[in-house]
């Protein structure tokens, strides 16, 4: 099959926009198309900026940011196809929702319904014949919680996507910056969004994150801050107790290497935060917040260079149910997945962006 598979992604923060692409480009991969996305719109900005307004330039868009491992379609071609008659394949919300790459799958198989985790809405790639798919739907998941496939499609599968990366000078800034830092570990702290978004974020006080840092952490080595919330502010405070070296990473990006984070080809926010997950995929030990998908994105980089690397977090505000015990969820039930295993007391739509999953390695 050949032709153009056209879709949106998600609009919202840098992670959530990454994670639409990644869906769209496995769906195009599968379907022997080329992709078109909107690659000339801009990726919309963080909630809160550390960044002057005049010195952040034009705003990043995802071919500015990442390498695409797959053909596509630039938008200066689409200008000339976009007229051409299209099939229409709607698939809505698909956080309830897996797809399923085996012709001969069956809906009643044991491995099956362990990855499905609950959701009842089975999808399949596109198999039109139109030399162009019009892919609706929001396309928010991860991919290790969304394509199901036999071992060698679902590796080939994820070999395809692990190929959506970041591009060079982000990569090789963020590598400069980590080997300046020497020795050190690195934490997440999310408050802005997730507050409002997760009621029980909001009981989450800086001393149960510094008592659960400590856990996991030697206090005695430089810590790494990385939070949308400045440096100076108290909620830092009982960290700066525990920790004797912490440093921020807005800080140490902006000011320690200022020059060449406005030397990168975009210098605005998500830029600044795709050079952070940069910088902490290659700290000694990484704690991140649940529920966050810039923490999923660096932890999915770690497990992928490192497949022992634990899953690590501040603090659980999950519904009561699951086992969190030193920085880590542990497995208290049965299953072939991890997400069977961890037994959260969530929907399945919520676990498909709540937090990336080992499979993803």
């Amino acid at each position: 099959m050949s032709g153009i598979l056209r879709t949106e992604f998600d609009v919202g923060l840098l992670s959530n926009v990454r994670m639409g692409a990644e869906i769209a480009t496995g769906v195009a991969h599968l379907t022997g198309r080329r992709l078109c996305m909107p690659f000339e719109q801009p990726i919309p900005p963080a909630p809160a900026s550390s960044i002057p307004a005049a010195s952040r330039g034009r705003p990043a868009t995802l071919l500015d940011l990442y390498e695409f491992p797959i053909d596509i379609v630039h938008p200066d071609e689409w200008a000339d196809l976009e007229t051409a008659p299209a099939e229409i394949v709607e698939w809505g919300e698909i956080t309830d929702a897996l797809l399923v790459c085996d012709d001969a799958f069956d809906i009643a198989d044991p491995q099956l319904c362990d990855f499905a985790n609950g959701r009842t809405r089975f999808l399949r790639p596109p198999s039109s014949e139109a030399s162009i798919v019009d892919l609706r739907g929001r396309l928010l998941s991860f991919y290790s919680y969304f394509f199901f496939a036999p071992p060698p499609v679902r590796r080939r599968i994820h070999a395809v996507l692990r190929g959506l990366r970041p591009r060079l000078p982000f990569v090789a800034f963020g590598a400069h910056v980590a080997r300046d830092l020497g020795s050190y570990d690195a934490v997440h702290i999310r408050r802005s969004d997730l507050t409002f978004g997760i009621p029980a974020y909001k009981d989450v006080t800086p001393q149960d994150v510094a008592d659960d840092l400590t856990h996991v952490i030697d206090p005695t080595r430089r810590l790494l801050v990385c939070s949308e919330v400045e440096g100076d502010d108290p909620f830092f405070d009982p960290l700066r107790k525990r920790f004797g070296d912490i440093v921020f990473a807005n800080d140490v990006i902006l000011q320690d290497h200022r020059d060449g984070f406005f030397a990168l080809p975009r210098h605005e926010d998500n830029a600044l935060g795709l050079v952070t997950q940069q910088i902490a995929a290659r700290a000694g030990r990484f704690v991140g917040t649940i529920g966050s998908t810039f923490t999923a994105m660096i932890q999915r980089e770690r497990v992928q260079r490192d497949p022992t690397d634990r899953f690590l977090y501040t603090a659980d505000f999950t519904p009561p149910g699951p086992c969190f015990r030193r920085g880590e969820f542990q497995e208290i039930a049965d299953g072939s997945y991890s997400w069977n295993r961890l037994a959260y007391s969530m929907s399945p739509v919520a676990l498909s962006w709540f937090r990336e999953w080992p499979e993803c390695a």
